[in-house]
């Protein structure tokens, strides 16, 4: 057996493998040869003294550092917005103090020549009395550092007499007393002890003139760490600049023009350097040294200067950053190579890799392996291995690598990692461990969108892949079908030892390929994407007895094998919601993690008690808990010993949890109710709690001691009149309570996020700190609520006003909407940064001003506004009131809509709306005159369309992001 340890268990005996370990030891061995040449050049080069002082060894390499600032640099292309504003902050006058600029971007991006830029531009150096530039690396010494900073301060050559780091602090506060001081420190890589920062930056925050450091780093979290102000990320040239770079470095000359040839593959070299300036200099050395077509051919076609570059460049540089890796953060950051540079891992779908792998490992703590593995992830984006995006369609935090750190991985594992692709297919070396095999780019659908079969690809995968036995790893990308797998049935029999396959594949295709595999017997993890996604899952899925992940998303209502429950080490099963509740006896799945929708049925297998011995559950979602009908029965579900889980969802009817506020009616009697929510009491490490369609009138008893929980959102619950206080819920952020028909009054604690939705008694609140409120909330969200007369906050405005303390600082968020009661105070928004402001079906609308001039007179729609997307950045304006807009700088979407008494507008008052992208103006009849009655309707560089009036428009700059795709203006 080839089983990893996990957590509470010890490690199985495995077998001595000769070739693995002689291979590792070979690979050690190499190193470490590369490790004393370089050491032997170093002994003779300084003699038998250097190993007897380090002292002398630091001294040496400072004095190198030193002299980084004032080598008279290479022209630095590009760059310009970036040097003007550090200079603009550096030579800005600020209070007493120490003020710290980070500038982060990965390795060869520029970050050094850009404070060379700032460090010797005229106007810093006339500012300030001293200019310093130490350079810290990887070697973090406070002695060293401060004795740098004190060999320029006071002229002299050394200061390596003085040990004492009090003195040391002294001298220096004598030295730059009384002057304004720049500080330099170049390539930063220790973020974890901010005490020794403190201590090293204490002297000159003394300074009666003040400090300003400038810090380059890769690592973000230095960034975090040091800085004082959001730092500069450094990104990859501008093309412009750097083709005249790239011209520089492989001609000599920026402006070279004389072969064009070799200036249109010059071209196409710099599409694979990314913009990269120690890219550039790098394979411009190599191209230069033979200006021919032939020698700069090969450079492209076959990409020799990426491996080339580890023995210098940037590939050196990149490398260094990864020999300091531990070792399992090497692992990880490996094996994302297998897939393509633009692939976007989901968080959890990384971690759940590395686990199948056994790079994650348990080291007798607390914590779950996939915890652990959730750890790696800030370790690697801090330092730059790693980036992190949003997903656009999903919100999902996602992870990418860069296009260098890509590279950088494909060179570093090219013994273990390989990917085969269709167009640029390379025979596999037999020490692979993991392949990944791209059919995208050979197969090209015809007009019917059918892929006919590239024989010569096939023909060279047969030739080449004659073993796949020594495989831990196989990822197909891309689409095939049962005529492809049909081709490798022999070859991928033999993959006896795959710990991770995912397949792309049609629905017919997928049974051949996985009755491939006969004895897949150490698979971990198996992530099939059909293209369909229609259809019964193979039902070889259930023999697979050491899956511990199943990624079935792609497919729609998926009917699961009728054994599945027999796959007893399965962790996480990703499958639709629907798909959950077709599970027999799903309680034999002890160590799955996520069960979104488990549907309690009056059938065997279905029970409530199914829950019971699954303890490993982080998220649950119970649906149908009419069902239930004892307390007694409820306790069975033992969600009480589930130490482990974070979200809860308990629902009487069918779970809704695809809605953000979703419905479900109550049902059930009032006492049978009460009974079952008491028998569901949670973990107190429950940290997100959804209760729907519950129909008792009293709270759970357990919900005012559930201390860790951070969201709370209760829904549909027809009969519940009342909350608890939550004073002993010292973390919860946000409460979310729709559709409460009976509940009249709500105790608000300090929170993030306020929803209430629906709810027509409501009508009292008690607050426990108003305070605490106004400066925490973010988003404020109040719809059909027609008895609520006041708010805590609205009451209060005026007094925060008369304290001079802001009024809701951090609201990003605000929406009203049919309170006809309501008294919303003015002026708004309250705060300058918000996004989305929507004040619908209010008759006081408040005055939306500031210290703005210009007015706005906007009419009435008595129907209100239906079609309002909450889910964007906008604000709807529907009523007929006087408004001023000043310093919306985050909003993003206007629509002016049914204001009949609209007769113009100002856009000299719009044009404070910095990020404006969209304007919409419907129904405003008065603002479109006759041709007798003209009036000038004033628009920056747009003119409107299919008014079906004589409008005219005026360019006056007013509105500087909007274009003319952006405006709609409709009768």
């Amino acid at each position: 057996m080839d089983d990893e340890p996990t957590c509470g268990t010890k490690p199985k005996t495995h077998l001595w493998n000769k070739a693995g370990f002689l291979q590792r030891i070979e690979e050690i061995t190499r190193r470490l040869q590369d490790i004393s040449g370089f050491l032997s050049k170093v002994l003779k080069l300084h003699g038998s003294d250097f190993v007897a002082s380090s002292n002398h060894y630091r001294s040496i390499t400072s004095d190198q550092h030193l002299r980084t600032s004032s080598v008279v640099p290479r022209k630095v292309y590009g760059r310009v917005t970036e040097k003007d504003y550090i200079i603009k902050f550096m030579t800005q006058d600020k209070p007493d103090g120490s003020y710290v600029l980070p500038i982060v971007g990965s390795a060869g991006v520029g970050k050094t020549a850009l404070a060379q830029l700032v460090y010797n531009d005229p106007i810093v150096a006339e500012h300030f009395d001293q200019r310093i530039w130490v350079s810290v690396s990887n070697n973090f010494d406070e002695l060293r550092l401060f004795r740098e900073v004190l060999d320029f301060v006071s002229q002299k050559q050394t200061h390596e007499g003085l040990y004492s780091f009090a003195k040391l602090q002294e001298v220096l506060k004598m030295h730059i007393a009384s002057k304004r001081v720049l500080l330099i420190l170049d390539d930063v890589w220790d973020d974890f002890n901010f005490r020794r920062w403190s201590q090293l930056l204490a002297p000159l925050k003394c300074n009666t003139k003040g400090t300003k450091i400038l810090l380059t780093t890769q690592k973000l979290s230095v960034a975090q760490t040091v800085g004082t102000v959001e730092p500069i990320e450094l990104r990859s040239l501008a093309y412009d600049d750097f083709w005249l770079l790239f011209k520089s470095c492989a001609f000599g000359d920026e402006n070279y023009e004389r072969n064009q040839n070799l200036s249109n593959i010059g071209s196409q070299i710099v599409e694979e350097l990314k913009g990269n300036p120690l890219a550039a200099a790098t394979a411009g050395e190599l191209l230069r040294r033979n200006l021919t077509i032939d020698h700069w051919n090969n450079i492209l076609k076959n990409e020799d200067w990426k491996p080339l570059q580890l023995n210098g460049g940037i590939m050196s540089a990149l490398k260094l950053s990864f020999d300091q890796l531990p070792y399992r953060l090497q692992q990880c950051f490996l094996f994302c190579a297998l897939f393509p540079e633009t692939y976007k891992f989901a968080d959890e779908e990384l971690v759940q890799i590395w686990i199948s792998q056994g790079f994650v490992k348990c080291d007798n703590s607390s914590k779950r392996l996939e915890e652990k593995g959730f750890d790696y992830l800030p370790d690697l984006v801090n330092l730059g291995f790693l980036q992190q995006v949003e997903r656009e369609e999903t919100d999902q935090t996602c992870y990418i690598m860069h296009d260098l750190m890509h590279d950088l991985a494909r060179v570093v594992s090219r013994t273990e990692f390989a990917t085969i692709d269709a167009l640029q297919y390379c025979e596999m070396m037999p020490t692979i461990r993991h392949l990944s095999i791209v059919s995208d780019s050979g197969y090209n659908a015809d007009q019917h969108g059918d892929k006919p079969r590239n024989n010569k690809f096939e023909k060279k995968m047969l030739a080449g892949c004659t073993s796949l036995r020594k495989l831990r790893t196989l990822v197909f990308l891309g689409q095939y079908d049962m005529f492809f797998f049909k081709s490798f049935q022999d070859i991928l029999r033999e993959a006896h030892n795959l710990r991770l396959l995912q397949i792309s594949a049609t629905s017919d295709g997928l049974n051949p390929l996985l009755c491939s595999f006969v004895n897949l017997k150490h698979l971990r993890y198996l992530d099939i994407k059909a293209a369909d996604g229609l259809g019964a899952l193979p039902q070889i899925l259930s023999k697979f007895c050491h899956l511990e992940v199943l990624h079935v998303g792609s497919y729609t209502n998926p009917t699961m094998p009728v054994r599945i429950d027999h796959v007893f080490r399965l962790r996480h099963l990703v499958t639709e919601e629907g798909a959950y509740s077709s599970i027999a006896n799903i309680g034999n799945l002890t160590s799955l993690q996520e069960l979104p929708n488990f549907v309690v049925q009056n059938s065997s297998g279905f029970e409530i008690t199914q829950l019971q011995s699954m303890k490993e559950l982080v998220r649950l979602g119970v649906s149908q808990l009419k069902n239930v009908k004892t307390r007694e029965e409820a306790n069975g579900a033992g969600l009480r010993e589930k130490q482990h889980l974070k979200v809860l969802h308990l629902s009487w009817g069918v779970a809704s949890s695809g809605d953000e506020y979703g419905r479900d009616m109550s049902s059930g009697t009032d006492r049978l109710s009460v009974e079952v929510i008491e028998g569901h009491e949670p973990h107190n490490n429950l940290k997100h709690l959804r209760i729907s369609g519950y129909n008792g009138h009293l709270s759970p008893s357990w919900l005012a001691n559930s201390i860790s929980l951070q969201t709370l959102h209760i829904e549909g619950c027809g009969k519940l009149e009342i909350l608890p206080s939550f004073e002993q819920l010292p973390f919860l952020r946000k409460l979310k309570l729709t559709e409460m028909p009976s509940m009249t009054e709500v105790s608000i604690p300090s929170l993030e996020e306020l929803v209430l939705i629906q709810m027509p008694k409501l009508e009292r609140f008690s607050c426990m700190s108003t305070r605490d409120l106004n400066s925490n909330l973010r988003v404020l969200k109040i719809q059909r609520c027609p008895a609520m007369k006041i708010f805590p906050l609205f009451e209060s405005s005026q007094k925060f006003k008369i304290e001079q303390k802001s009024w809701l600082p951090s609201l990003r968020e605000l929406i009203i909407n049919g309170c006809p009661n309501l008294h919303v105070p003015h002026p708004l928004p309250p705060s300058p940064t918000i996004s989305k402001l929507s004040i619908v079906d209010v008759p006081t609308l408040p005055r939306i001003g500031g210290s703005s001039a210009d007015t706005l007179t906007i009419g009435s729609r008595s129907e209100g506004y239906d079609n309002f997307d909450p889910s964007s950045d906008v604000m709807t304006i529907l009523d007929c009131k006087m408004l001023v807009f000043h310093n919306l700088r985050g909003l993003r979407y206007l629509r002016i809509d049914g204001c009949h008494n609209l007769l113009s507008i100002s856009f000299t008052g719009l044009g404070e709306l910095v990020s404006l992208k969209s304007l919409e103006i419907c129904s405003c009849r008065k603002l479109f005159l006759s041709p007798q009655k003209k009036k000038k309707l004033f628009l920056s560089n747009v003119i409107p369309e299919h008014t079906g009036e004589d409008v005219t428009a005026a360019n006056c700059n007013s509105l500087p992001s909007l274009s003319l795709s952006e405006l709609s203006v409709a009768e």
